[in-house]
Order: C-alpha cells, then structure tokens, then sequence
C-alpha cells in the first residue's frame, strides 16, 4: 500500500505502459510526461500497440517505486534509466 503520493496527477490517473513491463516484470527504462498530460512507463524496448496497456499512476508506484524521482517531471519531458556500479537504478532528465 502506497502512503505517499508524490505525483501531482491523482492516483487513479490512468497512463501507458508495456505487456513487458506489467507481465513480464521488466524494469522501467523510460518515462514520459507528454505534453498532452499522459504518461508513458515502459521497458525501453520498440512497442507494438498490441504491447500497451493501461493502469493506474498508483499501480505504476507500486510496481516501481523509483519513479517517485519523476514526479516532477515536466509536460514534454522524459527521462532513460541508467545504472551505477551498484546497479542502482537512476533516471536521466531529457
């Protein structure tokens, strides 16, 4: 269960990911704040539109609470992962 919420958008907000990243538990590579509104949580991999799926903002935290450092993200911004020597996972602001 989720007791902060760092994103501005409601828990409930609906946004688009991959099959990759929801059924077969790949981490987020790439996020996305169009400028539309919508955002984009997915493997970093070429997508069909056979691949998208639909959840939650919540549900995206939930999966990977990382994402919480993109709260702030933007309209029209994204961010790539990218990984220390440690392997920790880190996001890179376009």
């Amino acid at each position: 269960m989720i007791t902060f919420f760092p994103f501005s958008d409601p828990p409930d907000t609906a946004c688009f990911t991959c099959c990759h990243v929801l059924d077969e538990h790949r981490p987020i590579l790439y996020v996305s704040h169009d400028e539309d509104g919508c955002w984009q949580f997915l493997c970093g991999e070429i997508h069909t539109l056979e691949d998208a799926r639909i959840v939650s903002l919540a549900d995206i935290l939930q999966i990977d609470s990382s994402v919480a450092d993109l709260a702030d993200l933007d309209h029209g911004e994204y961010a790539e992962a990218e990984f220390n020597d440690s392997d920790r996972k880190t996001y890179r602001r376009i």
